[in-house]
Formats: C-alpha cells, structure tokens, sequence
C-alpha cells in the first residue's frame, strides 16, 4: 500500500495581525499546499491521502475552501485514491462546534468521532492492498487516549492507524494542547505497521519500527513553524522495509534570521546591507528548497551603533518595510530586543567593580574553570537534568554575552524601560 500522509492544514486561518494582502496570500497558500499534496498523490500514483486531523482552523468555513476541498476530492476519486479524514481538535465532528459538514464523494470516509473506522484500500483495479483504521475528535476538547480505542489489526495486509494526538515527549509537544494524549510505548506494540498522526506541527518520527510519524503542518502558520514544511510519501509493500519520504509543498516558508554582526552598522544603508548580506548567505545553504515566498523575522542581535533608533516602533516598522522590498520577502519582521550600544569591554575587563567581576566570572564558566549552581528547571528551554550538559548550556548562553552583560549593569539595555 502506498499513501501520501499530511496533518494540520489549517485552511481558512485568518492570520489576523497581518494586512489583508499577506492575510490573504497565506490563506491562498494553504489551500495551494493542500493542491500540490493532491498532485503528489496522483503523480506517485497511491492508493490512499491521509489526513491526520486539523484539516480546518476552526468553525470558520469559507464557500472558496469549501468549493476547492471537493473539486479536490473529485480529483483523487478520478484517480482511484481513497481518502481518510480524521478530525481532530480544531475541526471536530460535532455540528455544533466543528465547521460545517461537506458532501464529500464516495471516494471519502471520514472518522469524525471516537468510534474507530476501519476501511480496506484497493488499487485501480479492485484488489486489496492495505487497511487503514481511523478514530477522530467529536469536540475540541478530547482528553481521552483514543488510540487505545483502536483495535488490533488483523490480516496479512498492511494496516495503519490514523489519528490526530499528542504523544507525550514528542518534539514540539509543549507548543499545543495534550488533546487526545497517547503514548509512544503503547503505540509501538499495538501491531500496525504505520501510525500516521497529526496536531503536533513539527516533522518527526517517533519511532521507525514500526513508524509513527507526524508530517508537520502542511504549511507554516506560524513564526514558530520554521523550515520546508510538506508531506510524508508511505510505502508499506514490503512490510519488513517500509519506505517513508519527505516531500516539501509549501509555496510560502516562514524563516528566522539573526544578524549579529552589526556593530559597524551606523546608518539605515549599511545596518540593512549587513541584513541583506545575511539573508544572501542564508539563501545559499537552503539548495533546491530556497524557492517559494517568505515571512522573514529578522533578529537583530548585540552591539549597533543605531540601537537607540531601533527601539522605536515607527523606526522598525520603516526599516521592515525596505527590508520586505530588499530580501524579496512577502512580510518582515524585524525585532531588535537583542541590541545594546557598542561598550568597549576592555575598559572594565579586570577590574575589582561589579560589573568587573561579572565579566571575570562569565569568562570562567566559559572556560569551564566555574560552574554556576542552577536547578536545571530554571533554564527556559533545558530539558536535560545532566550536570555536566546545565554547565554546557550555560556556557554556549554566555557565548558572546559580555557586551550584553556590560549593556545591563551599566542601565544602557533598553531606554523605553
């Protein structure tokens, strides 16, 4: 059985925040990633699109999506390619507070509650290549373990599980709700061959025997959702060796761009040059993957002689401006958090004062000739509880902090505060 494998489209998110002419691009983005999810399936000619829940951001429904979700459906069942829905928190089951129900094709099952649907696939020509069993959100608020509502597979067949969860420890769990929370150990031994999930955004996979994969969202919806963003292509014929392909589809990618080297940057022209040079080195590690549009967040970082400027909204709102036209980006970001004035450190390193001091000490730890006594659940984003890796962290924090360090101490960090 071959099978293409998306989760959290999002369609019809409204982006709100942004003008209406990036607001509607996304929009038009989603839909165009669900579109080239459907050419894939075609062009690799599977039997089965899976969809992994969170196919719609909310109630909200609009007649274009819903116009194009079928024509789209249409499109496979020409194909012979069945399509399983699962719904998941965003898009439940229940009419009340889920989007509204679609008169999908006969090509279309759609688990939409937790009573498990269990669907033979068949190729072009009528034969039996695989099973999949689905279970799906009936509210936005499913707090059950529904995989363990699965049942056992049977047959020699391969089977999959589709489901839309939170499996714990997974990456990037921390960013969403423990809706349908499962665990990794239980999946592993449930005998499917396959565990296609949704609802966390970020690509990964879990396990390889047997693989449990999420495919990350379809496209970036986020800041936080960074990098290609796709599709996973199945292929469970040979069940002992199964192959599982990532297929980048996203026509727009969302990117974080730090720029650190900016201490010589005392004018508009040359801070955005120095942005722009950034950008350009950016661009030619990414291959192949560098097409498509961008949302860019900039992140200024250390000294810059223009760091007062930069705290002024109506300054970084010109400067993001320029920058949109520069990088060739759909919409900038430009954060400037990270800025201090330029401090020449070599004044205060070795001296007896505090901040003297401080800097002595910062050097040490980074040496590894010190070590600060901290309680690892103190350090935002450290989730080991190793001593040796807390000491490794902080150094790699303290890389390059002296001028930020000096900034503080000496009350030049943020003049708005």
């Amino acid at each position: 059985m071959r099978f293409v494998h998306i989760a959290d489209a999002h369609l019809d998110t409204s982006f709100a925040g942004r003008s209406e002419t990036v607001r509607r691009r996304l929009r038009d983005a989603s839909r165009l990633a669900f579109r080239h999810a459907v050419d894939l399936a075609i062009r690799e000619d599977v039997q089965a699109f899976l969809i992994a829940g969170d196919l719609f951001d909310g109630a909200r429904l609009s007649f274009q999506t819903e116009r194009f979700l079928l024509e789209q459906a249409h499109r496979l069942a020409d194909h012979s390619i069945t399509v399983v829905y699962a719904t998941g928190n965003h898009d439940p089951g229940n009419p009340d507070t889920g989007p509204r129900a679609l008169q999908w094709p006969s090509n279309v099952l759609v688990a939409d509650d937790a009573t498990p649907q269990r669907l033979a696939i068949r190729d072009s020509s009528g034969r039996d290549v695989g099973v999949v069993t689905a279970v799906g959100h009936a509210s936005g608020q499913e707090t059950r373990d529904l995989s363990r509502l699965l049942p056992r597979p049977r047959g020699d067949l391969p089977e999959v599980a589709l489901l839309h969860t939170q499996v714990h420890a997974s990456l990037g769990s921390g960013e969403h709700q423990p809706y349908a929370p499962s665990e990794l150990g239980y999946l592993t031994r449930s005998g499917y061959d396959y565990w296609a999930l949704g609802h966390v955004h970020v690509r990964q996979l879990l396990s390889e025997d047997p693989p449990v994969a999420y495919p990350g969202s379809l496209q970036g919806k986020t800041r936080a959702e960074t990098g290609p963003h796709g599709a996973l292509l199945v292929d469970l014929t040979d069940r002992e060796s199964p192959a599982i392909s990532f297929r980048p589809l996203a026509p727009v990618r969302w990117e974080t761009l730090p720029v650190s080297d900016i201490e010589d940057a005392d004018s508009l022209d040359l801070l955005e040059r120095r942005i722009e040079g950034a950008w350009s080195q950016f661009l030619s590690t990414q291959g192949t993957n560098s097409g498509g549009e961008w949302m860019v967040r900039v992140a200024l970082d250390g000294a810059c002689p223009l760091w007062r400027e930069l705290q002024q909204e109506e300054n970084r709102d010109l400067v993001a401006g320029e920058l949109k036209e520069l990088l060739g980006a759909l919409d900038v970001d430009l954060l400037a958090d990270g800025l201090h004035p330029p401090i020449d450190l070599d004044e205060h390193v070795g001296r007896t004062d505090v901040l003297g001091e401080a800097l002595g000490l910062a050097e040490e730890v980074r040496m590894g000739k010190a070590s600060l006594a901290i309680d690892p659940g103190e350090l935002a984003g450290f989730t080991s509880g190793d001593p040796d890796a807390v000491q490794a962290y902080v150094r790699d924090l303290l890389d390059g902090a002296d001028g930020e360090i000096a900034a503080r101490m000496l009350g030049l960090a943020r003049p708005d505060r």
